[in-house]
């Protein structure tokens, strides 16, 4: 058995240190979707936290490791749909931009990281969501379907229209 099947089932027995495991794999990802989708760091920090409470209490109704990832990601999605539906949405100012850099970042690097940002904020919540799932989160159209609702064909043509938004606004900018 693999590894992370391993770890899964182990978790859905209510084995927490399992679920840890499982957590640490993907907490880098979560947390960088969260962030991006909500552009607060706290905010962020309490979507994963509410989700992964969420994911844990729940995974017995997941039927398999393979489709962990997506579940997780759209626990994650719902949490961040609730933090802003109950407008705790704010803005990154630009000394938090620049926290996030790993130290070794030169003002270029924040600079274009800051217009990446900039342009991220501009799409609909549905256009920012699906890049963020693809380009982010690794995950394919048909992952990014089960996680949305959405039909894969929907999910690509989204995708294709918000990569070519973030294209020109980028542009612009430059």
């Amino acid at each position: 058995m693999h590894n992370d099947d391993f770890l899964f089932e182990s978790a859905k027995t209510g084995n927490a240190r399992s679920f840890a495991m499982l957590y640490e794999k993907y907490a880098k990802q979560l947390y960088l979707y969260a962030y991006k989708f909500l552009e607060n760091r706290e905010d962020a920090e309490d979507a994963v936290s509410q989700a992964s409470l969420s994911v844990y209490r729940n995974i017995k109704n997941i039927r398999n490791s393979g489709s962990f990832k997506a579940y997780y990601f759209k626990a994650l999605s719902n949490c961040c749909r609730d933090i802003i539906s109950k407008n705790k949405f704010t803005v990154v100012g630009p000394e938090e931009t620049e926290n996030l850099t790993d130290g070794g970042g030169t003002e270029s690097s924040v600079i274009e990281k800051s217009m990446l940002d900039s342009a991220l904020s501009s799409l609909s919540e549905g256009e920012r969501e699906i890049v963020l799932l693809a380009v982010v989160s690794g995950f394919t159209s048909a992952e990014i379907s089960k996680i949305t609702g959405l039909t894969g064909g929907s999910v690509r043509s989204k995708l294709s229209r918000s990569l070519a938004k973030l294209r020109s606004l980028l542009e612009k900018e430059v």
